[in-house]
């Protein structure tokens, strides 16, 4: 008899730490009931750009507001005027986003380039991770793809952005 109760508490315990982790996985993930905003979008983001088949590469950050409203910066290295060079180049980023229930969205950026010169860019993106924070859901990773061709380096490469969740910020949370 204690052999039989000894088992079904490790079968008791065995499908509390099971329903636990999935609590767990669905607190990261967000409810399934909580549809996506222009608020989920909201912290400090990693931005991390690809262009083409590696020819050059970004790094940087935007700061999303959970109002539609972006600013940023990032570092470009990319192709020099040999074969054998690199240019590195600083970029500004400003600009807006909208974000659709099903947690696709666009953005439209401009994009401040050396020189003084700006351009405009549109990208299309998904929320690939979210978590709820203060019981509002935040995108924790973003991914991304412009509409045209890079604005930044002299080539036709299609530009994909991953989007990281660096911090997470007081407004996202204050009630917008």
């Amino acid at each position: 008899m204690k052999k039989i109760f000894s088992g079904w508490i490790c079968v008791v315990v065995a499908v509390a730490s099971v329903m636990a982790c999935e609590k767990s996985q669905a607190q990261e993930r967000g409810r399934g009931d909580q549809q996506f905003s222009v608020a989920t979008v909201c912290g400090d983001y990693g931005a991390v750009a690809t262009y083409g088949p590696n020819i050059a590469r970004a790094l940087g950050f935007e700061v999303m507001d959970g109002r539609g409203n972006i600013h940023g910066a990032a570092t470009a290295n990319q192709p020099g005027p040999s074969s054998t060079t690199r240019s590195i180049s600083q970029i500004g980023i400003s600009g807006t986003y909208t974000v659709n229930a099903d947690g696709r969205g666009t953005m439209n950026l401009v994009i401040a380039l050396p020189g003084g010169a700006t351009a405009n860019v549109a990208a299309d993106f998904v929320i690939t991770k979210t978590k709820v924070v203060n019981g509002v859901l935040i995108a924790t990773q973003i991914e991304d793809m412009q509409q045209v061709s890079s604005a930044v380096i002299d080539d036709s490469s299609l530009v994909i952005h991953t989007y990281t969740l660096r911090r997470d910020l007081k407004p996202c949370f204050a009630g917008h």
